[in-house]
C-alpha cells in the first residue's frame, strides 16, 4: 500500500477559535475569504452536500466530519471534469497564544499518475496559502 501523501498547510490567527470555526463553515463568509461567488452547503452535518464553483458545473462534496470548533472535513469524490481522485480536505483549530492555529491539510494525492502528481501538490499548496493568508487578514482586520 503506497504511503499517503498529504499537502499541509498552516496558518496562526489572532482570532478566537469559536470566530475561525465560523468563517470556515457558514457560506457567506467563505465567499469573503476563499473567494468565488458559489459555495452551498445544503446543511452543516455529516452527510450534507457541498457544491463549489461554477454554478452551472459544480463540484460536489459531502461533509465528513463537522466536530466544533476543531475540525471540519470535507470528502470530494472523483469527478471527471475536475479531478479523477478521491480527495479529503480537513480543516484542524486548535487554540494557541491567545488566538487559533488554523491547519488545511488534503489528501489523496498518491492515486494521481506519476506525472501529474507533483504539479497537483504544488498548485494545492500555493491554493491553500493563498486563502489561509486570505482567511487571516478578514478575520484580523475585524479586530481594528
Amino acid at each position: 500500500m503506497e504511503q499517503p501523501i498529504i499537502v499541509e498547510r498552516s496558518i496562526w490567527i489572532d482570532a478566537p477559535q469559536e470566530r475561525v470555526w465560523r468563517a470556515i463553515t457558514d457560506v457567506a463568509e467563505i465567499r469573503q475569504w476563499w473567494g468565488g461567488d458559489h459555495w452551498e452547503f445544503s446543511s452543516l452535518e455529516v452527510g450534507a452536500t457541498i457544491q463549489f464553483g461554477d454554478p452551472n458545473d459544480p463540484m460536489i462534496a459531502t461533509i465528513d466530519v463537522v466536530d466544533p470548533p476543531r475540525q471540519f472535513v470535507i470528502l470530494w469524490p472523483p469527478q471527471d471534469q475536475y479531478h479523477s481522485i478521491q480527495q479529503r480536505t480537513i480543516y484542524l483549530l486548535t487554540e494557541e497564544n491567545g488566538g487559533t492555529l488554523v491547519t488545511v491539510q488534503e489528501t489523496g494525492f498518491e492515486a494521481l499518475p506519476d506525472d501529474d502528481r507533483q504539479e497537483q501538490i504544488e498548485r494545492t499548496g500555493n491554493g491553500y496559502k493563498t486563502v489561509l493568508t486570505s482567511l487571516k487578514a478578514l478575520l484580523e482586520q475585524e479586530k481594528t
